[in-house]
């Protein structure tokens, strides 16, 4: 017997990420007024439902209101294959009108790339405000291959600098009542000559923390804590001469930490110029595919153009 949602409620998006050491969860709900939540909740618009407990399987679960102050609803119901692009950001004082005015102004730009609705929520704690951008993207391919192109960065740059804080994050999209989880594949990093990251693989946000969006157009120096920065050149001279390399090193995350990583690297693979490295934490299982073979799998589009 289908339960009748409760009077307000507009729908429901369900999405995953894979972290460092764990999967995070969202269930990100859409409603048609902040009264309607608290008729829903009996007036505690910051629990959970009745009929939604979190369950003992859950922790760190966190309930944010946002309140949207136009545009319509999120697509919801999202089926599998589609993603969430998702910046909370809190804005520096006296910049919140430009912050909506650039979000607004790359609505084309997005929407071409293939987002399929873009809402923005807002809270004021204190004495900030809160801003929350949900894109819907028809698929991740679309949100990395937008990624890729955009030479200004995933994000704007100019945007970030109206922010005293930010985070973004990306979910693969559930259809309600799945029962499995899309794995996040092996983690693979191709970079240029320069050693200038071109493409990286959904799985190298369990070893970094950040989507892999994020990690396009840094260098290898980023990924390195800065004592050894200073080998790098020779370094990357070595493994473009000698075709191959494979050890051990630790890898600078954004927040500071240091994870450290198994690596085997292939130069010129998929094509001359672009280089590979697949990464795993030490004491994982093996994976006893070639590197070429594993590029070849999570990148078939890029081995296609070599061909």
């Amino acid at each position: 017997m289908t339960q009748t949602p409760p009077a307000g409620f507009a729908g429901l998006t369900f999405g995953v990420r894979r972290t460092s050491d764990a999967l995070g969860f969202l269930a990100l709900s859409t409603w048609t007024s902040i009264e309607a939540i608290s008729n829903a909740t009996a007036g505690r618009p910051d629990q959970t439902l009745p009929s939604q407990p979190p369950g003992d399987n859950l922790e760190g679960v966190a309930i944010d209101l946002f309140e949207v102050p136009e545009g319509p609803p999120l697509p919801h119901g999202v089926d599998r294959g589609g993603a969430l692009g998702i910046v909370w950001a809190r804005v520096a004082p006296h910049a919140e009108a430009a912050a909506h005015d650039m979000i607004r102004a790359v609505g084309p730009e997005v929407g071409a790339a293939g987002v399929a609705g873009i809402q923005v929520g807002r809270r004021v704690i204190g004495d900030h405000t809160e801003l929350l951008v949900v894109a819907s993207w028809r698929d991740r391919l679309a949100l990395h291959e937008f990624a890729q192109r955009r030479t200004r960065g995933t994000l704007d740059p100019a945007f970030l600098e109206l922010m005293t804080e930010w985070r973004f994050e990306t979910y693969d999209c559930l259809p309600p009542g799945a029962m499995s989880v899309p794995a996040a594949g092996p983690a693979v990093l191709l970079a240029d000559d320069g050693a200038r990251y071109v493409d990286a693989s959904p799985g190298v946000e369990t070893l970094l923390g950040v989507p892999a969006e994020l990690v396009l157009r840094q260098t290898l120096s980023d990924l390195t804590p800065p004592d050894d920065r200073a080998a790098n050149p020779a370094r990357w001279a070595q493994f473009l001469a000698a075709g191959e390399a494979s050890g051990t090193f630790d890898i600078l995350r954004p927040d500071g930490t240091l994870q450290p990583v198994q690596f085997r690297a292939l130069a010129n693979c998929p094509r001359p110029g672009i280089h590979a490295s697949v990464l795993t934490r030490p004491g994982d299982p093996a994976d006893r595919r070639s590197v070429a073979e594993i590029v070849a799998a999570t990148f078939p589009a890029a081995v296609e153009a070599a061909a």
